[in-house]
């Protein structure tokens, strides 16, 4: 039989309480602290010229989680980037190559064992957008798989069919094999607008993993919304690109920020989460000038269940913040070893940066991996997994003593308040009314007992006679 010891006893003693108070006083400091440990849906990350696309990446991915919350050692991981035009970098018409090569590297530091780069070209052959776009060398350079597929020529066998319970205008489809085959997908848009839908962005972009895109124009608003739902090739994060955004004309071209301003604006922007539909409202909002719920496709994820579609309500409950790479990311503490001795450990120290815009020199680079630490506002972000590994069983047991008395005092107070509530109060009368109560009562009392008298007095000669016409019957009966 195991014996339980003294200590034993007090932690789950301090467990139960820590429990029963949780549930009993959830005070809205305890809300607050758990809305702190929850980390933002959709993180907006705002830089500057001088920012790298490494760095904006890596202060989107920071309050998220970092990508260590999305990517697992030993897991083959699917990034959706868009390579679908014969552009150049820069023009905002495929994804950044620099913005690429930071989240693959980012995904092998995390412990992926194999990484997938998927899309479906619209030129051919696709191996020639690759390499006008730059983003064929990103990949040879860094080890990752290409599968960029032709339109017409590519063998059925890299296709797979799925199916879509949710779909409402589509039920199933034909998509890349290797998508599904990945244990995790991540999807890399690029803010721009479209000439068949206004806007195209993290929703719209999953068209890319389909067989045959121009399938869903049928119902194109309805089918974007569709293949989101889709469970075979949902990502687990969303990354849209804002660096550099098309915002007017079609969504390719060789023009740049510098060569074609009218269309290419340099934003500095990275948004990131997992809520695409949240992604693209603020960005509707912010980029486009235009309300998310006048873009159709939009708002039909909205309807069925992909995602947030108000802005300003996200950024009030904290789902949606706003960081600029100055709050989130970290530098590290130079120490000088001038002896033999060995040289103390080198801890990355937080930056407190006054509130102003950060500069090149702030932020160095390479960085080491980030770590969440201040909110807008100056509020503090709480590092998610730090918490998760901090040993929370004896702060339970504080505040969960803490909570039991105190809750016990508050309790047995307002038992005490109730029942004196519920109780008359006596309240004695003066002489004056004393005595004016008492003469109606004497009045009363009086007419009362002259009314009896006069009562008794009646049924007695009532009574009377019949008793003496009894007796009389009597005696002649005995005779």
């Amino acid at each position: 039989m195991h014996r339980l010891s003294r200590r034993g006893l007090l932690r789950g003693a301090a467990g139960l309480a820590a429990g029963y108070w949780a549930g009993q006083l959830w005070e809205p400091g305890l809300a607050a602290l758990a809305e702190a440990l929850e980390p933002p849906a959709v993180v907006v990350a705002e830089g500057t010229n001088e920012d790298s696309a490494e760095v904006l990446l890596r202060a989107a991915l920071a309050p998220l989680g970092g990508i260590e919350r999305f990517v697992k050692p030993g897991q083959t991981v699917c990034i959706k980037p868009n390579a679908t035009w014969m552009n150049p970098p820069h023009t905002a018409s495929s994804t950044d190559p620099d913005l690429l090569r930071a989240l693959i590297n980012m995904v092998k530091a995390a412990g992926a064992s194999r990484i997938v780069i998927v899309d479906r070209s619209v030129f051919d052959p696709p191996a020639m957008v690759l390499e006008v776009s730059g983003l064929g060398a990103v990949i040879e350079e860094t080890g990752a798989e290409a599968h960029v597929l032709d339109r017409f020529v590519e063998p059925k066998s890299k296709y797979t069919d799925i199916d879509i319970p949710q779909g409402k205008a589509f039920r199933n489809t034909s998509v890349i094999k290797a998508a599904v085959e990945a244990d995790v997908r991540i999807n890399m848009a690029v803010a721009k607008t479209h000439i068949v839908v206004p806007v195209t962005l993290c929703c719209k972009h999953m068209m890319g993993f389909l067989e045959n895109p121009p399938g869903l124009h049928t119902s194109l608003d309805q089918g974007i919304a569709d293949i989101g739902t889709a469970p075979a090739i949902k990502p687990v994060l969303h990354i849209l690109e804002a660096i550099r955004a098309r915002v007017r004309g079609a969504a390719y071209g060789d023009g740049t920020d510098i060569t074609d301003p009218d269309r290419v604006k340099r934003l500095n922007k990275i948004i990131a989460g997992t809520d695409p539909v949240l992604i693209d409202a603020w960005a509707t909002a912010n980029i486009f000038g235009r309300s998310p719920m006048e873009i159709t496709h939009i708002k039909r994820c909205f309807e069925s269940g992909l995602g947030e579609i108000d802005v300003e309500k996200a950024i009030e409950t904290g789902r949606l913040r706003v960081f600029k790479p100055a709050q989130v990311l970290i530098t590290p503490t130079p120490t000088a070893t001038a002896t033999a001795t060995p040289a103390p450990e080198i801890r990355p120290t937080t930056v407190m940066l006054p509130e102003q815009e950060p500069t090149a020199t702030a932020i160095p680079t390479p960085l080491p991996t980030p770590i969440p630490t201040r909110r807008p506002a100056g509020e503090e972000i709480i590092d998610i997994n730090t918490v998760l590994n901090a040993p929370l069983v004896p702060l339970a047991a504080v505040i969960g003593g803490v909570g039991m008395v105190v809750g016990r005092r508050l309790v047995g107070g307002l038992r005490q308040q109730s029942a004196a509530s519920l109780e008359p109060e006596a309240v004695a009368p003066s002489e004056e009314e004393g005595e004016r109560s008492e003469e109606p009562l004497r009045a009363r009392r009086g007419s009362s007992r002259a009314a009896g008298e006069s009562s008794r007095s009646r049924s007695q000669g009532k009574s009377a006679r019949p008793a003496r016409r009894r007796k009389s019957s009597g005696e002649s009966h005995d005779r």
